[in-house]
Protein backbone atom coordinates (compact mmCIF):
# COMPACT_ATOMS: atom_id res chain seq x y z
CA UNK A 1 0.00 0.00 0.00
CA UNK A 2 1.35 3.60 -0.59
CA UNK A 3 2.38 5.73 1.77
CA UNK A 4 1.09 8.89 0.98
CA UNK A 5 3.30 10.87 4.21
CA UNK A 6 6.92 11.26 3.77
CA UNK A 7 6.37 12.08 8.43
CA UNK A 8 4.72 9.26 10.17
CA UNK A 9 4.25 11.86 12.92
CA UNK A 10 1.78 14.24 10.58
CA UNK A 11 -0.67 11.59 11.28
CA UNK A 12 -0.54 10.47 14.60
CA UNK A 13 -4.27 10.73 15.23
CA UNK A 14 -6.97 12.97 14.23
CA UNK A 15 -5.74 16.71 12.37
CA UNK A 16 -7.34 19.99 11.57
CA UNK A 17 -5.93 21.55 7.97
CA UNK A 18 -5.37 25.08 7.85
CA UNK A 19 -4.93 26.42 4.03
CA UNK A 20 -5.76 23.21 2.88
CA UNK A 21 -6.54 22.10 -0.87
CA UNK A 22 -8.07 18.88 -2.58
CA UNK A 23 -6.44 17.05 -5.20
CA UNK A 24 -8.28 14.09 -7.65
CA UNK A 25 -5.44 11.60 -9.05
CA UNK A 26 -6.15 9.73 -11.90
CA UNK A 27 -6.38 6.74 -10.53
CA UNK A 28 -9.51 8.20 -8.56
CA UNK A 29 -8.25 8.76 -5.14
CA UNK A 30 -8.66 11.55 -3.58
CA UNK A 31 -6.33 13.95 -0.69
CA UNK A 32 -6.14 16.63 1.14
CA UNK A 33 -2.92 18.87 0.97
CA UNK A 34 -2.27 21.55 4.03
CA UNK A 35 -1.15 22.67 6.94
CA UNK A 36 -1.54 20.48 10.09
CA UNK A 37 -1.96 22.77 12.77
CA UNK A 38 -1.00 20.49 15.59
CA UNK A 39 2.72 20.07 13.99
CA UNK A 40 2.42 23.51 11.76
CA UNK A 41 3.86 21.11 8.19
CA UNK A 42 1.99 20.79 5.61
CA UNK A 43 0.68 17.14 5.31
CA UNK A 44 -1.04 15.10 2.14
CA UNK A 45 -3.55 12.78 3.57
CA UNK A 46 -3.92 9.35 2.46
CA UNK A 47 -6.67 8.33 0.36
CA UNK A 48 -10.10 10.00 1.74
CA UNK A 49 -13.05 7.52 1.78
CA UNK A 50 -15.86 9.57 3.08
CA UNK A 51 -16.42 13.31 3.58
CA UNK A 52 -19.30 15.33 5.79
CA UNK A 53 -19.65 18.46 4.77
CA UNK A 54 -21.85 19.34 7.70
CA UNK A 55 -18.93 19.19 9.99
CA UNK A 56 -16.38 19.89 6.92
CA UNK A 57 -14.42 15.59 8.26
CA UNK A 58 -13.27 13.47 5.92
CA UNK A 59 -11.79 10.18 6.80
CA UNK A 60 -9.15 8.54 5.11
CA UNK A 61 -8.51 4.85 4.00
CA UNK A 62 -6.26 4.21 7.55
CA UNK A 63 -9.05 5.88 9.70
CA UNK A 64 -7.57 9.24 10.44
CA UNK A 65 -10.10 12.33 10.28
CA UNK A 66 -9.25 15.51 8.95
CA UNK A 67 -10.91 18.56 9.62
CA UNK A 68 -11.03 21.41 7.25
CA UNK A 69 -10.38 24.26 8.66
CA UNK A 70 -11.15 27.98 7.05
CA UNK A 71 -10.53 28.81 3.83
CA UNK A 72 -8.75 26.65 1.16
CA UNK A 73 -5.63 28.24 0.26
CA UNK A 74 -4.86 30.02 -2.26
CA UNK A 75 -2.27 29.22 -5.48
CA UNK A 76 0.58 30.43 -4.06
CA UNK A 77 2.40 27.36 -4.86
CA UNK A 78 3.84 25.97 -2.25
CA UNK A 79 1.50 23.12 -1.34
CA UNK A 80 1.64 22.17 -4.73
CA UNK A 81 5.38 21.55 -3.76
CA UNK A 82 4.16 18.53 -1.09
CA UNK A 83 1.83 17.15 -3.38
CA UNK A 84 4.41 17.03 -5.91
CA UNK A 85 6.53 15.14 -3.63
CA UNK A 86 3.93 12.97 -2.70
CA UNK A 87 3.12 11.91 -6.21
CA UNK A 88 6.85 11.20 -7.20
CA UNK A 89 6.92 9.03 -3.96
CA UNK A 90 3.53 7.23 -4.89
CA UNK A 91 4.10 7.06 -9.01
CA UNK A 92 1.53 9.14 -9.25
CA UNK A 93 1.43 10.42 -13.46
CA UNK A 94 -1.68 12.93 -12.35
CA UNK A 95 -3.83 15.01 -10.59
CA UNK A 96 -6.54 17.66 -11.09
CA UNK A 97 -7.56 20.13 -8.05
CA UNK A 98 -10.85 19.52 -6.94
CA UNK A 99 -11.28 22.04 -4.11
CA UNK A 100 -14.09 23.80 -5.33
CA UNK A 101 -16.20 21.35 -5.20
CA UNK A 102 -16.06 20.82 -0.87
CA UNK A 103 -15.43 24.59 -0.69
CA UNK A 104 -18.99 25.48 0.20
CA UNK A 105 -19.83 22.21 1.52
Amino acid sequence: MPVWLSEPRDIAGDSVLRNWRVLLTYSGTKHFVGICTRTGLYCVSPPITSFTPDTRTGVTERGVRFVLSGPPSRDNGLWRLFWLIATWDNKVTGSKDITGEYQWM
